[in-house]
């Protein structure tokens, strides 16, 4: 799984932790696969923890995105609703799964194939439907979410050019050397694409676009990601 999680150390200073109440220890966990139909390229779920500080224009350039994603608003969410999907290139379905996410209850409804289940955040199951209903929500909400994440813990983040983070793990979730490229529009301050970097010799690109703000939150809802499509439908930020 593509993903990351933890207390983004962007070149620097780590701060006091900042947690929403509703997002508990589940948050701090990550599942990286680059697999279909799964598709789980995601990683942690989304704490909005401010854990760490990136440096200089990281930090600037963090900062702008996080705030163009929509950051001031997040505490203001109770749930998100979407559907995540994924096609190949002959068109076919390869996996939709529905998400009700309860941010104060801090569970998810996933419904997937002929499967649904309530998963408890704070206490990620490690066996059957469950634990395959918290690795959904993981790499699901991660695609939704990673411009909201880039002060996670346990990652580096840089800027080695002009409008490009680059992320970078240590230590954090199953696949630690993976590594990113995320490329943002100097306009809308918003990604436009990604290369993820399993190793150094290998690169996939995915594109962020058909951008949607629901609930003050403004978030992607298409990637072209090698010969696979994903898309976000029913998106529902709702707000207290």
């Amino acid at each position: 799984m593509i993903g990351h999680r933890g207390t983004c150390h962007l070149r620097g200073r780590v701060q006091n932790r900042r947690t929403n109440n509703y997002l508990a220890a589940g948050l701090a966990r990550r599942v990286r696969a680059l697999a279909l139909p799964i598709v789980l390229l995601g990683t942690s779920a989304l704490a909005i923890a401010q854990t760490g500080q990136p440096a200089g224009d990281a930090q600037e350039l963090v900062t702008k995105v996080m705030k163009a994603s929509g950051a001031d608003n997040w505490g203001n969410v109770k749930e998100i609703k979407f559907t995540f999907n994924v096609t190949g290139a002959d068109g076919k379905q390869l996996i939709s799964a529905k998400h009700d996410w309860d941010l104060e209850k801090n569970t998810d409804t996933v419904e997937w194939g002929d499967k649904k289940v309530t998963v408890d955040l704070s206490k990620p199951a490690t066996e059957g439907d469950d634990k395959a209903g918290f690795q959904r929500w993981t790499n699901d909400s991660y695609w939704l979410l990673m411009p909201l994440k880039l002060k996670d813990g346990g990652c580096t983040v840089t800027s080695p050019e002009a409008n490009v983070l680059h992320l970078s793990f240590a230590g954090v979730g199953l696949t630690p050397g993976d590594q990113y490229n995320v490329y943002i529009n100097p306009t809308s301050n918003l990604p436009e694409k990604w290369d993820y970097m399993p190793t150094p010799e290998k690169k996939v690109t995915g594109t962020w676009e058909d951008y949607k703000t629901t609930g003050g939150l403004t978030l992607a809802t298409k990637h072209q990601f090698g010969d696979k499509t994903i898309t976000f439908t029913d998106l529902d930020v709702v707000t207290k």
